[in-house]
């Protein structure tokens, strides 16, 4: 009888000490230099790198409470920490179709100020990545495509293809900040 509830400790402790050998490496990764540092999100079928520098926390899953007249990108608000965090499906938002969300899907939060943070939907935090695990893309430069707030295109030593997001710039990007939708 005490098989299942002894399985059930041992997940949990599991679990504990995943999350707390991750949060060591987030703390030991920014005092890297933040150029040489990235968190790897997969957003749908996309893959994210996203400065240290310009990255908040990576909080659990948790359905937002809607708010009417907004964007469809724009899933709603949560509470993180006390304060209300609108949270954007940025697959949505970049046109991609809605983020599929799965078991252990998180709420990335961009920004570490929190009059400019917000969350977007990750499909799954991959993890920390170094500049020195990722390299231009073969035959390509590197550079970043067509929207501003995208920088330099990566491939990691699996072949994973990857976009670096400037978080600042996408936080003063014009379409980003109009969460509300506008009249017909």
């Amino acid at each position: 009888m005490n098989a299942p509830r002894q399985d059930l400790r041992v997940r949990h402790t599991r679990l504990q000490d995943y999350q707390a050998m991750l949060a060591r490496r987030l703390r030991e990764a920014r005092s890297l230099p933040a150029v040489d540092s990235y968190l790897g999100l997969q957003v749908g079928a996309r893959h994210w790198l996203l400065p240290l520098a310009q990255t908040g926390e990576v909080i659990e899953m948790r359905q937002p409470a809607r708010v009417p007249l907004t964007q469809p990108w724009y899933t709603g608000l949560v509470s993180a920490r006390g304060n209300l965090l609108g949270v954007i499906d940025f697959g949505l938002f970049c046109g991609e179709g809605v983020t599929p969300l799965q078991p252990g899907s998180k709420i990335v939060v961009l920004s570490r100020g929190v009059e400019r943070a917000c969350g977007i939907l990750a499909t799954r935090v991959m993890g920390l990545r170094h500049a020195g695990e990722l390299s231009p893309p073969p035959g390509g430069t590197g550079s970043g495509t067509c929207r501003e707030w995208e920088g330099a295109s990566l491939v990691d030593r699996e072949g994973r293809g990857w976009q670096v997001l400037d978080v600042r710039r996408l936080l003063d990007t014009p379409a980003f900040l109009q969460a509300g939708r506008r009249p017909a």
